[in-house]
């Protein structure tokens, strides 16, 4: 079965290193991860951990160890992005005047699928102005990741 994300104990044993370091390197946003529900546990897209073993010269793993070929994940030009970086070099406006991405609750628990997260909790902190099927944020998810996951 195809990996769709990695745990921080993933990362880990990938690595070498203990629980609390590869903790640490997600939350130091060494490497990019999101937050999982109201449990709070890190989740890696396998895209991130490819960027991150290539820049820090650490060994790919054998893809039949982790379920994935992170190696080829590197030249991949399609990746999963969250939603203030998929808006940072674009020209359209997309918060409303009196926010910012950081003060966002997407943004502040790194939730990946902001549109998941915005039904659940309305408009509270989440300074989108668009409705989300009309977002191009939104509609690059559904149509680029979300059917190759």
């Amino acid at each position: 079965m195809k990996k769709t994300a990695f745990t921080t104990f993933d990362i880990a044993r990938m690595c070498h290193v203990s629980g609390e370091t590869a903790k640490r390197w997600v939350e130091e946003a060494k490497i990019k991860g999101y937050r999982v529900g109201t449990s709070g546990h890190w989740r890696i897209l396998p895209k991130d951990l490819a960027l991150f073993l290539k820049s820090n010269n650490i060994p790919f793993p054998e893809p039949e160890e982790v379920g994935i070929d992170l190696k080829a994940l590197v030249d991949d030009k399609s990746s999963a992005t969250f939603c203030w970086e998929f808006f940072k070099n674009k020209m359209n406006a997309h918060i409303r005047s009196e926010g910012s991405c950081e003060d966002c609750l997407v943004h502040k628990t790194k939730s990946i699928n902001c549109y998941a997260l915005r039904g659940e909790v309305e408009h509270k902190r989440i300074y989108c102005i668009h409705f989300c099927e009309d977002c191009a944020y939104f509609l690059f998810q559904k149509k680029e990741i979300l059917p190759k996951i």
